[in-house]
């Protein structure tokens, strides 16, 4: 008998009203419908400020995340984040409905009828399983190694989508929604028509916002789709804003003048440093927009060569950080001492009350040291020659030489570092971390993943990993990934030492600020001007 797992059950009962069935509600960060008290007004241009510049205005070929990119497209899922509980909620999108069949290896989507792109052309199921296709085979898609799990994609009618999978996936649902971006339907019309290099310079989806000019490594500028098919708050079409434009500033302190002088409305992830500032300002203010968070000195020990075989060895370099000081220290009063790299509050397998604990405490680090090195020991640490990440490790360097672990720095260049992590070569070396949308981090704890920066290496924790992508059960999953974790941190070859939330400085009069996960919805920001 074939067992058939439907949206309702794969979110274990979690209620979508009717009304965010037709248009997903409208919520601040608080979980509120925002700014509640004051009318929502429409009109005006969102100026925003970030420190990256896109290659593309393609939604299949970016790598990272933009404000104004996700403005442009709709992905088949949407997400909302739970304020309280900080988990991450499927919502529809493109797809009024999905379900599982086959024994979890194919997924049936219902798309939503009426929606066009910004050239006119209408979306369907065929468009729906071209974008799939497209997305699953460009050589320039950022995105096709995390679905290798589609094996096929049909289009069953106008509105009904197939999607075949080689294995059950739970994490293909993550993928295929904004919480990702890469995978918004693009035009098929107007990718056939002009081809790829156009489709890059204009992009063409069928979001709130559409392409208006790009002038490269300077802005990005959108301006409002009059067709678009989300209602908002008012009853009316959205989005608020009549356009929006985002500005690169790879100094990203210097945005934070313009944001002082008022040229800049929002600023996305101001440096740590400038948040003192900002909130002594009485028009501006600092905004976290949790879960997402950047994991700062995530470091990763090599267990199969060198002195940090020694388990010992690796539980007193973690007993002997003192991440409260580095905090004070680096964190600006913005960071929040964070010891468990990939993971954070909210997400499937968070159980840091099951895991080794290794709050600083120096007695215990300097008596481990000792157990297998009685005599002494010299560690290198590997890092990349840069700002912030020089000043962490003299911190390091201080603290671990203090607990009798004599470390040597070795600051290389990045790509220097990369090949030095590699090869296998390094005692320890550190990187900035992240969460990643669903929990699903087998691409950073996997044997020879590319992403697997500490060449973390475990046969069962590896088929855990396996077991955890196939598992459509949330609670299920969330087990499997507490006990990867225990294994991972009771190994002591991984830890972090701090992490700094999602976070925008802006003026007061921007309102209605969420994020679909890593990136602001933009159609849903209005400004109270």
């Amino acid at each position: 008998m074939t067992r058939e797992i439907t949206r309702r059950g794969f979110l274990r009962g979690a209620t979508v009203g009717a009304g965010v069935l037709m248009g997903l509600g409208h919520l601040d960060p608080s979980g509120s419908s925002s700014d509640a008290a004051t009318p929502i007004k429409r009109g005006g241009v969102w100026q925003v400020a970030g420190w990256m510049t896109p290659p593309t205005l393609d939604a299949h070929r970016i790598s990272q995340y933009w404000t104004c990119i996700g403005g442009m497209y709709d992905c088949l899922l949407s997400t909302r984040i739970d304020p309280k509980t900080l988990t991450c909620e499927l919502l529809p999108g493109l797809a009024t409905e999905w379900r599982y069949e086959k024994e979890g290896k194919r997924l049936i989507f219902t798309l939503r009828k009426g929606v066009t792109f910004h050239d006119g052309s209408k979306f369907d199921a065929q468009v729906a399983k071209w974008n799939l296709d497209r997305v699953c085979k460009h050589p320039k898609s950022y995105l096709k190694s995390d679905l290798t799990e589609i094996e096929s994609v049909e289009a069953l009618n106008d509105s009904t989508l197939a999607v075949n999978l080689q294995y059950p996936s739970a994490s293909v649902l993550y993928n295929l929604s904004d919480g990702r971006l890469w995978s918004g339907m693009v035009s098929k019309a107007f990718q056939e028509k002009y081809g790829d290099d156009e489709l890059a310079r204009r992009g063409c989806g069928t979001g709130a916002f559409r392409h208006k000019q790009w002038i490269v490594d300077q802005k990005i500028v959108v301006e409002r789709f009059p067709d678009y098919w989300r209602q908002g708050e008012d009853g009316k079409p959205l989005p608020y804003l009549d356009g929006m434009e985002e500005h690169y500033r790879p100094q990203i302190d210097k945005a934070v003048v313009d944001l002082r002088a008022g040229d800049i409305d929002t600023v996305i992830d101001p440096a740590d440093r400038d948040v003192p500032t900002v909130r002594k300002e009485a028009n501006l203010q600092f905004i976290e927009l949790p879960p997402f968070e950047y994991q700062k000195i995530a470091i990763g020990f090599n267990a199969r060569q060198g002195p940090f075989t020694s388990h010992a060895l690796r539980k007193a370099a973690c007993y002997a950080i003192d991440r409260e000081r580095i905090n004070r220290i680096m964190g600006f009063g913005v960071g929040r001492v964070h010891q468990y790299p990939w993971i954070s509050k909210g997400q499937p397998g968070w159980a840091p009350e099951e895991w080794s604990d290794y709050s600083f405490n120096l007695e215990k680090a300097q008596e481990l040291a000792k157990v297998d090195y009685p005599r002494g020991v010299t560690v290198g640490l590997f890092s990349i020659s840069r700002e912030p990440d020089n000043s962490f490790a003299q911190l390091i360097k201080a603290m671990w030489d203090r607990a009798g672990v004599k470390t040597e720095l070795k600051s290389l260049e990045r790509l220097g570092w990369i090949e030095s992590m590699k090869k296998d070569t390094f005692h320890a070396g550190f990187w900035s971390a992240a969460n990643y949308i669903g929990g699903f981090i087998r691409d950073k704890l996997v044997s020879g993943s590319p992403g697997n920066w500490a060449n973390f290496k475990n046969p069962k924790v590896d088929k855990m990993l396996d077991e955890h992508v196939g598992t459509l059960d949330p609670k299920k999953r969330h087990e499997i990934m507490k006990d990867i974790l225990k294994i991972v941190y009771e190994s002591a070859e991984l830890t972090s030492v701090f992490a700094s939330t999602h976070s925008v400085a802006t003026h007061k009069k921007v309102k209605g600020l969420r994020t679909f996960w890593r990136h602001e919805v933009a159609a849903e920001v209005w400004l109270d001007a």
